[in-house]
């Protein structure tokens, strides 16, 4: 019997992409029978089933980056409060001035190190 812990590692990240894509698809599928379903069933469903899809898909992620960057007013409406909830939500990477500091003493070190070491190699 076959079971996910009996497969290796690397089958399980082998298989996850395609089941990850397959998976988005069928929500979306899902979500376009679901138009004439009166309320709001259709829209989270094609969102999270197309979500999935640039997740796992490099040929679609790359469509959607183009199709943003050629027609913007088409695309903002649709992705825009989530590309700006996802930027919003990228926090920079604060580093404590102490570090900092370390970090270009030791620099200036090596700096001047490396200067030496270049006169004294070519004298």
């Amino acid at each position: 019997m076959l079971t996910v812990a009996s497969l290796p590692r690397v089958e399980i990240a082998r298989l996850r992409r395609p089941a990850l894509q397959a998976s988005g698809w069928l929500v979306m599928g899902l979500g376009v029978l679901s138009l004439p379903i009166p309320g709001p069933v259709s829209t989270p469903l094609l969102a999270v089933g197309g979500l999935m899809v640039l997740r796992s898909s490099v040929s679609a992620r790359r469509h959607y980056v183009r199709a943003r960057d050629h027609a913007p007013r088409l695309v903002r409406p649709l992705f825009g409060r989530f590309d700006a909830w996802r930027h919003r939500h990228r926090a920079p990477v604060r580093v404590p001035a102490k570090v900092l500091a370390a970090a270009n003493d030791v620099a200036a070190n090596d700096q001047g190190e490396l200067a030496s070491v270049t006169v004294a190699g070519n004298a």
